[in-house]
């Protein structure tokens, strides 16, 4: 059994179809024949039809006929670096506000950010606490401080630990992830966020074994209501 043919060019193709054409092969029997040779790569059937009722009208020539196409308008250099710029200066423009600015088309402002430029949009890191180098040095302390303690003291001193955490309620509604999207370049270093939680009132809360107790008053489950 002949084995098919798995590469092959729409030229290649297109001479097949002439050679048959030229034996009197119909448009349907040739398409077959195609299929057999050439499996997933075949033309479909409405191109064989199309070469055949073009050899008909004496082409020879099974090469693509060369296209002027319209010169490109929107994505020149000068665009290019205006749009660089505009993105530079404000890295959370939409594609719609680029186009807006630049008097082209959503297509061709994709086609400059995303394929020219290399931008893609992505979302800060959040992370839960901005720490600097002191709390970093005071929480080595502590911790070591505590492995000391239970070195010497052994298990008996973890049943005398009393946990506790303090957080700070904003007043405002802190940005989404989606809000904070911004253009970065794949080798741009990774912006990141601290986590804020949504709350109305700004004040230090404090929390110990599940009390939660507030300078404005108790707290219901570490949540203020902002009527208070």
């Amino acid at each position: 059994m002949d084995a098919p043919i798995s590469i092959c060019t729409k030229e290649e193709q297109r001479s097949v179809i002439r050679f048959l054409w030229s034996e009197g092969v119909p448009g349907a029997e040739i398409h077959r024949r195609l299929s057999v040779q050439y499996g997933g790569n075949v033309l479909p059937r409405r191109s064989v039809y199309e070469w055949n009722e073009q050899f008909k009208s004496d082409r020879t020539s099974v090469e693509d006929e060369k296209r002027d196409g319209r010169p490109a308008t929107a994505t020149t250099d000068v665009n290019i670096d205006q749009v660089q710029t505009l993105i530079l200066n404000n890295r959370r423009l939409t594609i719609d506000e680029v186009a807006y600015h630049m008097h082209i088309s959503h297509g061709s402002a994709y086609e400059i950010v995303h394929n020219r430029l290399n931008f893609h949009k992505v979302c800060v890191r959040w992370v839960p606490k901005q720490l600097s180098d002191e709390h970093k040095r005071n929480r080595l302390r502590i911790c070591q401080h505590l492995l000391d303690r239970h070195a010497n003291e052994g298990d008996t001193f973890l049943k005398r630990i009393v946990t506790g955490d303090e957080t700070w309620i904003h007043h405002f509604e802190p940005e989404s992830k989606r809000q904070s999207m911004e253009w970065k370049h794949p080798q741009s270093p990774v912006k990141k966020k601290i986590q804020e939680s949504t709350l109305c009132r700004k004040s230090d809360a404090h929390s110990f074994l599940g009390l939660t107790r507030a300078n404005s008053g108790t707290l219901p489950g570490n949540r203020v209501n902002s009527k208070q």
